[in-house]
C-alpha cells in the first residue's frame, strides 16, 4: 500500500518535464508529505488531456457519488490503492482501467519498516531526485473534481526490504512507478487491452534510494507537511540502511 506521497518541484520544472502549459500550474501547489486521507490536492495528468495538468482527490469514488460523500466512502471502502492484479475484473476499476488511466506526479513516496515490532517510516526517491510518473486511475465527478487510485503492484527485492510487512493477502506491495518511456503509452486512449496488461507488469528502469525519517509522517494528528520531515532520521535501533 502507498497512502504518502511528496511533490516539492517548483512550476517550470513539472512544466519542462511534461511540456504542460504555463497556465495549468496555477492550481499547483507543492508539498512535502500528502496523506491520501487528508482532503488536499494531488496532481495528476489525464489520459483525456495528455499535455494538460489537474489536481484530484486521493481515493476513486464511483462517478455517481459527489465529493462531500468522500469521507463516508472511504471509511467504507479504501480505494486509495488499486491492484494491479484483477483491475479488469473488479466491478469499480474495470471501466476507468480501460478508459480514465492518468499519471499520479511525485517526487518521492513514503513507506513503513517494520523492525522488532515498530514502524519507521523511510522516504523513498529517484537517486538523481528527479520527478516520477506512478500509475493511476481516475473518475470525473463532474467536469473540474476527479478522483484517483494510485496503483500497486507485487514489490520487487529492493521495496520488500523497505516496506517488509506482508498486506492481509500475504503480499509485498509497491507503487506501479512507469519508467519515462512508457507514460505516453500509459495515456494512449487508443491502447489495447493486452498494452495495458504489459504496462501494468512493467516497472521505472531508473534507480532510487531511500532513507529513515520522522515518525511523524505516519501521525494522523500531526501536520507533517513541512521541508524537514524529508531529512534522514538515524534511529540507532535499525541496523540495515539502504
Amino acid at each position: 500500500m502507498c497512502y504518502h506521497i511528496s511533490l516539492t518541484k517548483k512550476d517550470e520544472t513539472i512544466r519542462k518535464r511534461f511540456e504542460i502549459p504555463q497556465s495549468d500550474l496555477n492550481v499547483y501547489t507543492p508539498f512535502y508529505h500528502r496523506n491520501g486521507f487528508e482532503q488536499e490536492a494531488i496532481y495528476i495528468i489525464k489520459d483525456s488531456q495528455p499535455v494538460h495538468f489537474a489536481s484530484a482527490y486521493w481515493g476513486m469514488l464511483p462517478e455517481s457519488y459527489n465529493i462531500n460523500q468522500r469521507g463516508t466512502f472511504l471509511k467504507k471502502s479504501n480505494t486509495l490503492n488499486a491492484r494491479a492484479e484483477g483491475l479488469l475484473e473488479s466491478p469499480l476499476f474495470h471501466k476507468p482501467i480501460k478508459n480514465n488511466r492518468c499519471l499520479i506526479i511525485a517526487d518521492g513516496f513514503f513507506e513503513p519498516h517494520a523492525f522488532n515490532g515498530k514502524n519507521y517510516p523511510h522516504y523513498i526517491t529517484y537517486k538523481d531526485n528527479s520527478i516520477m510518473g506512478i500509475a493511476g486511475i481516475y473518475t470525473a465527478l463532474d467536469e473540474h473534481v476527479f478522483t484517483v487510485s494510485l496503483i500497486t503492484t507485487l514489490a520487487n527485492d529492493y521495496f520488500k526490504k523497505i516496506h517488509n510487512k506482508k498486506n492481509t493477502l500475504g503480499e509485498y506491495r509497491m507503487p506501479l512507478v512507469l519508467d519515462e518511456s512508457d507514460e505516453l503509452d500509459w495515456l494512449d486512449t487508443n491502447l489495447k487491452i493486452e498494452q495495458v496488461n504489459k504496462l501494468l507488469s512493467s516497472f521505472t528502469n531508473k534507480e532510487f534510494e531511500s532513507y529513515p525519517v520522522s515518525k511523524e509522517v505516519m501521525n494522523a494528528h500531526v501536520n507533517s507537511n513541512y521541508a524537514h520531515i524529508l531529512n534522514k532520521v538515524d534511529y540507532p535501533e535499525l541496523h540495515t540502511l539502504f
